[in-house]
């Protein structure tokens, strides 16, 4: 094999390298311990509400906008399900209506943004900013600011705390909605269009495109998404508390911006964010298993993302023929 073709082969899979880089250097940090096969399953388990969440938020971010509010989504949508399960004596039914209820409500929230960016032009940052604090209200509002224990019925728990296979049902929910979130983004005219209107707006609002209808949908999936996460991580945790989801809308968006999706819309897929999403929990249990403090994890944690993301930029920017100038260059002579 020669060398163009060596470097053709490393571009192409340059995030799996980076993965393979950190994952190789926490092993032998920490041999025998980090790459077993209970701790990645514990990895994938502490990445699996953040992974469920991403797979409907890269609708919008494709879009070029951005949805601040998943966290409180969450935590509302947990809250409904958990309070609604205790008001029916924690009956099958109270789980259905609980669970449909706080489904629910997450798509509303997000036909409400993509109402309000579509027909008042409200820029999407400033709208789900806005809507974060209105729902982590409500969460308050349904939970009377207190913790409601969830302890039953068993159909309930099994959500976030059953195994299937020997694999925790979470799991499996992130896993599902990534297939579905895929599909939809490559094998549907919805997924094409979601592309296009991110790339170039005005070009698909002069051939015919539905913009108007591909951004409420896009914000639809992101509550739903939002909304599921929360009810599985209220059976994770068996109760329900206002702030349960606090701060996971920044994961999200490192995920996403980790997995290479470009803010500016257009460019970005599920399988790269979901990636994100486990380099970071990489990142996260490898501080956790070398006892390093808490208070340093997010500056680690920090450092290794804009690694990892000037690194892919710049493989990208290789690839893309373009030839890029040195800042300290000195400028040629003009004789």
């Amino acid at each position: 094999m020669n060398k163009d073709k060596i470097k053709k082969m490393l571009g192409r899979s340059q995030r799996l390298w980076i993965l393979v880089v950190i994952m190789l250097a926490l092993t032998l940090l920490q041999p025998g311990v980090f790459l077993t096969v209970s701790n990645i399953r514990s990895i994938l388990l502490s990445i699996s509400i953040y992974g469920i969440m991403v797979c409907g938020t890269i609708f919008p971010i494709l879009l070029g906008g951005i949805d601040l509010s998943v966290g409180a989504v969450a935590a509302a949508a947990g809250a409904f399900a958990v309070t609604r399960i205790v008001a029916d004596d924690y009956s099958t039914t109270g789980v259905i209506i609980g669970v449909a209820g706080g489904l629910a409500l997450g798509c509303i929230v997000g036909l409400v943004h993509g109402l309000i960016v579509t027909q008042f032009g409200v820029p999407a940052f400033l709208i789900t900013l806005a809507t974060q604090n209105i729902v982590y209200g409500i969460a308050q509002i349904l939970t009377g600011n207190n913790v409601i224990p969830c302890m039953k019925p068993e159909s309930f728990a099994f959500l976030g705390g059953g195994r299937l296979l020997g694999i925790p049902f979470s799991i499996w929910i992130m896993a599902f909605m990534a297939v579905i979130s895929y599909l939809i983004l490559t094998r549907t005219v919805l997924g094409r269009d979601v592309y296009a209107v991110g790339g170039n707006p005005e070009a698909c609002r002069l051939s015919g495109v539905r913009s108007r209808l591909v951004t409420i949908i896009a914000y639809v999936a992101s509550g739903f998404t939002a909304a599921l996460a929360g009810i599985v991580l209220a059976s994770m945790n068996r109760q329900a508390i206002a702030k349960a989801a606090q701060g996971y809308d920044n994961f999200v968006l490192t995920a996403l911006v980790v997995g290479g999706a470009s803010l500016m819309g257009g460019e970005g897929s599920v399988a790269a964010a979901i990636w994100g999403a486990f380099l970071v929990g990489v990142v996260q249990n490898g501080l956790r298993l070398m006892g390093i403090a808490s208070d340093y994890h997010g500056i680690f944690k920090c450092i290794v993302v804009v690694a990892a993301v000037a690194l892919d930029a710049h493989v990208r920017y290789k690839k893309s023929g373009l030839k890029k100038g040195g800042f300290f260059k000195k400028k040629a002579k003009v004789s």
